[in-house]
Order: structure tokens, then sequence, then C-alpha cells
């Protein structure tokens, strides 16, 4: 008879730790319950720090299991959020591995170092290119704070992975071919439906389906737009639009755009002086700010765009990390003039590069056309495995847990902000992203200040993004763009606490 298998889910000293932790927690209650301490630190950094503790003391041996989520949270009488996010965190820093369908293990460390985030962080340099080449290549070995995607482990529960494995069980002939130039019509079908509950009637033939939104981004300006053309952009904007534009020979004009939304006045005065010819606004969740417009001002927008005869093309990729019901420039439309773009990196899987750009009945053709003279069909493959998770009755509800995660995440990062001396420049409504700043930094050392501090942060294996990337002229700012997502840990907070020692607050 073989030998049992030895468990290797516990180890002798584990009892001690976690009797350690769970006396932490119990001291952190009965202090709370008399005072609230504005340096505490978070529920998810006592966690994550006990853990990270135990496996550098040896208390956690490499191979270890940890308790699941909700067996760790029952013993430590914490919110299974918490300890997710203390486990996400742990994760991303390569304490401890996730294997789907198994759980939480610690990391070998020497597997670890064959990836070092700090040997992978000393061998480049923040430059302008950084944002858009680095954070993707390196992105998953280093503390991406400054990243578009949520932590890894937050996907894996929309069983992305079932459905695809799924979508590839299709018949011979599907395989054999190049699919629809529309692309799937199944999916098409369902996101007729989807956008009809808020934009109106929407048929299924006016969606062309993309590789992501950065695709539809580029069948609009090969379609619509020609070489020279203006076109009015947000600024801070989404730093990748502003350079595929200049790609496409066409004219980025900055219109400025705050916690009160876009400056509407200059943009009447820039419309007047540039003539241009389409404007890319992003309604909800805006990149980098994350904050959304109200509908005065979407009225206000339409209403001047009708006046000098624009395009409106509405990047809606943040629209499913807010809500259905958040206001819509193509719903007040009807996609007339407004051509609306969206996708599922954010909310199924970055890799599974599914988008739609929804148009007028008389731009399909000419979009059509362009799509396919500059890369045939899209995959009908992963159109088939967006289409199952989309009409999956669970994924409504995962979407909900991700925008709770997201504004449990964003409320925790601002008040960790605050307390490093960084100020918000708006308080974000819903998505992604939250933008600070040292607010006393004087003005001559704001030159090199956030390439400065971010080059140094790379060398602790931290990705941040200077606000100086979503600039269109990319000049210098004293600000950053945080991912909420991931930048609620002890890591960066200390490398930020360690520089705001060289502002003197008032």
């Amino acid at each position: 008879m073989p030998s049992p298998r030895p468990d290797r889910t516990r180890h002798p000293a584990e009892a001690d730790w976690l009797a350690s932790l769970q006396a932490d927690l119990g001291e952190r209650a009965e202090r709370s319950a008399h005072t609230r301490v504005r340096s505490e630190p978070s529920l998810v950094t006592l966690v994550s720090g006990a853990v990270e503790k135990a496996v550098a003391e040896g208390a956690l041996r490499a191979g270890t299991r940890l308790p699941s989520v909700r067996q760790m949270a029952a013993r430590l009488g914490v919110s299974t959020f918490t300890v997710a996010e203390a486990y996400s965190g742990l994760v991303a820093r390569q304490v401890l591995a996730s294997r789907q369908g198994a759980g939480y293990f610690v990391q070998s460390s020497r597997l670890a170092a064959r990836r070092s985030p700090r040997e992978l962080a000393l061998s480049t340099q923040v430059s302008d290119d950084w944002l858009s080449l680095n954070m993707f290549a390196q992105g998953r070995d280093l503390l991406a704070a400054g990243c578009g995607w949520l932590p890894l482990s937050w996907y894996a529960e929309n069983d992305f992975h079932a459905a695809l494995r799924q979508a590839t069980r299709i018949a011979g002939e599907h395989l054999a071919s190049y699919g629809h130039p529309l692309g799937y019509a199944g999916l098409r079908q369902l996101l007729a439906r989807e956008l009809g509950e808020r934009l109106g009637p929407v048929h299924a033939n006016q969606l062309i389906l993309t590789h992501g939104v950065t695709h539809g981004f580029e069948l609009v300006m090969m379609g619509l737009l020609r070489p020279g053309d203006s076109v009015l952009v947000e600024e801070p904007g989404y730093w990748n639009l502003h350079a595929q534009l200049r790609c496409h020979g066409l004219n980025p004009i900055g219109v400025a755009r705050n916690e009160q939304g876009l400056d509407l006045d200059a943009m009447e005065r820039l419309a007047l002086a540039h003539r241009p010819r389409a404007m890319f606004i992003t309604t909800v969740g805006h990149n980098p700010l994350s904050t959304t417009l109200r509908l005065q001002q979407l009225h206000r927008i339409l209403a001047l765009a009708e006046r000098h005869d624009l395009w409106v093309i509405e990047d809606d990729i943040f629209r499913d990390l807010d809500g259905p019901h958040a206001p819509s420039l193509a719903g007040l439309d009807g996609l007339q003039r407004v051509l609306t773009l969206g996708g599922f990196s954010k909310t199924i899987a970055p890799a599974i590069r599914v988008g739609y750009v929804a148009c007028p009945p008389a731009l399909v053709q000419p979009l059509a056309r362009v799509k396919m003279a500059c890369g045939l069909t899209t995959s009908e493959i992963n159109e088939r495995a967006a289409a199952r998770v989309l009409a999956d009755p669970g994924h409504r509800r995962y979407l909900e847990r991700i925008r709770h995660r997201l504004a449990t995440s964003r409320e925790r990062v601002v008040e960790a902000l605050l307390d490093v001396g960084m100020a918000p420049l708006a308080v974000p409504d819903s998505g992604l992203y939250v933008c600070a700043g040292w607010p006393d930094v004087d003005e001559p050392d704001r030159a090199s200040m956030a390439r400065q501090v971010a080059q140094e942060a790379l060398a602790e294996g931290i990705a941040l993004a200077p606000g100086d990337y979503f600039m269109l002229d990319q000049r210098p700012t004293g600000w950053f763009r945080f991912n909420v997502a991931h930048a609620n840990d002890p890591q960066l907070m200390r490398f930020l606490q360690r520089v705001s020692k060289r502002f003197p607050r008032p």
C-alpha cells in the first residue's frame, strides 16, 4: 500500500503566527471600540503583514497551502473581502502563488528569484515609452500600482477559463473559416439586447466586433478621419489614444478636464478656432481621473457637436465598473452622431481582446471595410467565450462584487494617500483610478519630481504612472495615477511615506 502523502497544508508553527495575528486583531478591535486612530493600519495590511512575516521567519514554508479565503476569514473574524485583498497583494508580491481550484500556497523563494522584480526594474528606465511598453511587458512582475487592469485573483471569479474551453469545442467548419466581417453573430445579438436597455433600439448589425477598444479607435480613425484633421480630446486623458491619433497624422487638441468635468467654454472656442472633425470623450470612469460627466454637461456636449458638425466617439470601456445606469452620450443621442466603443478587458480578462463599436447604420460598411482591409475578421473563439460569460446569470453578480471591491479599495487608497501627504486631483466617482500628488511641491521641483520618484519606485519593484504621460505634450506634473485595486499595498505606502518626507507639510 502506498504511504500516505504528507499533509503540507499546515506547519507546526502555523498556530503560533495565527494566534499572534488573532491577538493583534482583537487588540485593534478593542481600540477601535473606544477611539478611531487615523494611523491605524488597515485589516488588509495586518493580515498580509502577518503572513509575510511568517514566511520570512520560516513559520510558513515554501509549498504550504494557506487556509482558503473563507476559512481564514472565519478563523480571524474578518470579512472574506479583507482576506481576499490580503492574499491578492501577497500574490502580486510573489509571497504566495495562486493555483486555480487548489488555493493559495507559499511561493518558493528560488522560483520567485528567477523573476525578481528588483532585477527587472534595475534593467529599465522610466522613459516616454515606459507606460506603453515596459508596463505591459513586466507589469505582472512588479507591484503595478499605476497599471490599467484588475488583480489576477479578481478576474478568476468569472470563470473565463471554462467559457474559453467550451468555446473551443465549436464545429470544424467554424475553425476552417474566418467568420463574419462584423464578428460572431451570437455576441452581437447579446450586446444589442444589453445596449438596447440604455440606448434604445439597437440592431445587431450596428455592432462591429473588434480586438478591444484600441482596435475600435483604429477603425474610427481610418474610416471617418483623414490625416491632418483636428480632433478634440480630454486633458489629462488616455495616453494611448493620444499616441494613436498622432500615428494616423491627426492633430489632437486638448480640452481641460477636472473634478467638475470638461471645460465646455474652452471646447467651444477650440471648435471655432480649429474646426475639428470629431471629439473623443470618456463619459464614465474617465482615465485617469475616474470621474463621470453629469447629465447637464452631456446635453451641452451634444449641442456643441451639432453646431460644429462633429462626430462624438464615446470610450465606454469603464461602464461596467460604474453600473448600467450611469449617463451615456450614445443613450441621449440614439446612435446618430455618437459612436460608442466598449470591451471586456477590464472585467472578463485583459487577454480576451474582444470589444465592439456601436455606430449609426450608415457607418457600418465603411468601418467594416477598414476592419477587413487591416486585419480581416476577429477571433470567433474569443467572441464565443465572451458571449458565454456575458450570458451567464452570475456575471452581473460578479460585476456587482467587483464594483463593491473597487469602492472599498478606493476609499482605503484615498485615505492612505492623504496620510502620506498626497492630495487627490479629483474625488473619483467610480472606476479603477485615483490621481494624487504632493500639493506643496515648489514649481521648479515639479519638472523632474514625478519621473524621478517613478524611477526610484521602479528600483524597488514598484511601477508608478507619472501624470505627464496623460498630458498631450507630456509636460512635467507633480502627480501620479494610482490603480486602486493594486495601490492598497503596504510596500507602496512605505515608499510614498519616505518620499513625502522631502516635502514639508504646512
